[in-house]
């Protein structure tokens, strides 16, 4: 049985910063209707969160370097809870944007000091499974968050005091941990025409999860409670995100391990095809069904769609040599990020279309169309990896650019002790 003493308290505050992620991806969308914004602007303000994650991944290796992981995660989470509770006081779109974008820099920052601070407490035999079990509680707190604001009105007080809550709580771990901070190297990037070239069809899958998957989620609150999916918006709104992101749990491990024996790119597809199915049948029929065919649909839409990231991410570790993992995964992470950023205001012009909350399923269902295209047109015209030469598929989140240390297919870094 794996030890998971070194690194638990660290994965409990990315649990913690998690439900803080989760409640927001609710209340930011919602609370923003409930100020009268349309849906273009609410996709331009979760732009913005994805544009300041973006920058504060950049700029976190540095930052971590500079002061040390405690004091870099201890500074995401004030700003995140000090954002928070500014969100409660400041009841304007124009404050909301703002605090989005130091949200996404927070977030960033608290990411990349726990990840590269379990990267260097997890022994060597033990990355892969340290990893499975960090990203499943993520996606876990993600999922349970937004339950914690059912029955509160989109702008009701509460809502931000248990955001602040969590991020607050989330620096607990960190700050008493005994665990001697690492001595981080910065990661080298690979030159954008190589990067391009070495895997085009990870690219595409990166770029297309960040776009389908960020502007689609930015706006399934809106989509939920315009639908009354549940008895308030909150509600309506924790019983969606809880579908999509359940699917996405369960279908990541088999479909993972399917890649592991078949053309990856082909598993993507496939998963694509099972999506875009979802996509339109919700397009389409959303306003007619019941509330549990409704969840049922996202589920098997987040079952398709939010896991492929990690299988396109195999692909292009196949295709990488060793000492281009690192940098290839840097420039795969900053590819989805702008997806992330593009995604929203897309998937709110959709949204505000004559299909009403359909438009946002049949955004989903065009660009996952291209997604599948993509993949097949990729594998006709290069040969798959054979078998042998695979790196075993690993489940991956975009989290940071000092994300890929835990995954066990990079090479540990040589500045780095070891247990």
């Amino acid at each position: 049985m794996v030890e998971y003493r070194n690194v638990w308290v660290l994965i409990v505050a990315i649990g913690l910063l998690q439900v803080s992620g989760g409640i927001l991806g609710v209340v930011s969308p919602i609370g923003l209707q409930a100020l009268g914004l349309p849906p273009y602007l609410i996709g331009f303000v979760a732009a913005l969160h994805a544009m300041g994650f973006m920058l504060g991944a950049l700029i976190a290796p540095k930052v971590i370097a500079r002061v040390g992981n405690i004091r870099v995660f201890s500074a995401g989470a004030a700003l995140g809870a000090a954002s928070s509770l500014v969100m409660g006081l400041a009841l304007d779109g124009v404050a909301w944007a703002l605090v989005r974008l130091v949200q996404g820099a927070a977030f960033a920052w608290m990411f990349a000091s726990a990840e590269s601070w379990i990267s260097v407490a997890t022994p060597a035999a033990a990355r892969g499974r340290v990893l499975g079990l960090y990203h499943v509680v993520a996606k876990v707190a993600l999922s349970a968050g937004p339950f914690l604001i059912v029955g509160f009105t989109p702008l009701q007080g509460q809502n931000f005091l248990w955001i602040g809550i969590f991020f607050a709580l989330a620096m607990v771990p960190v700050c008493l941990t005994e665990r001697v901070e690492p001595q981080r190297n910065e990661n080298s990037a690979l030159p954008l025409k190589q990067f391009l070239a070495l895997a085009p069809a990870a690219v595409a899958g990166a770029f297309l999860a960040g776009t389908i998957n960020t502007g689609l989620l930015a706006l399934l609150p809106v989509f939920a409670e315009r639908l009354e999916l549940g008895a308030t918006a909150s509600g309506a709104a924790a019983l969606a995100m809880a579908a999509a992101w359940t699917g996405g749990l369960i279908s990541q491990w088999p479909a993972g391990r399917l890649s592991d024996r078949i053309d990856r790119r082909v598993v993507v597809a496939a998963m694509g095809l099972v999506s875009l199915l979802a996509a339109l049948a919700l397009a389409f029929g959303a306003a007619v069904m019941s509330p549990w065919l409704v969840f049922l649909l996202l589920a098997l839409w987040g079952a398709g769609s939010l896991s492929f990231y990690g299988i396109a991410i195999a692909h292009g570790v196949d295709r990488a040599a060793p000492d281009q993992v690192s940098g290839l995964m840097a420039g795969l992470l900053c590819t989805w990020a702008l997806g992330s950023i593009i995604g929203p205001p897309l998937a709110g012009f959709a949204i505000a279309t004559p299909f009403g909350p359909g438009g946002l399923f049949l955004f989903a269902a065009a660009l996952t169309g291209a997604l599948i295209v993509a993949m097949l047109w990729r594998r006709e015209a290069r040969a798959e990896v054979p078998e042998e030469d695979r790196a075993n598929w690993e489940m991956t989140r975009p989290t940071s650019l000092t994300g890929q240390d835990i995954d066990p297919r990079t090479e540990p870094d040589p500045g780095m002790p070891s247990e």
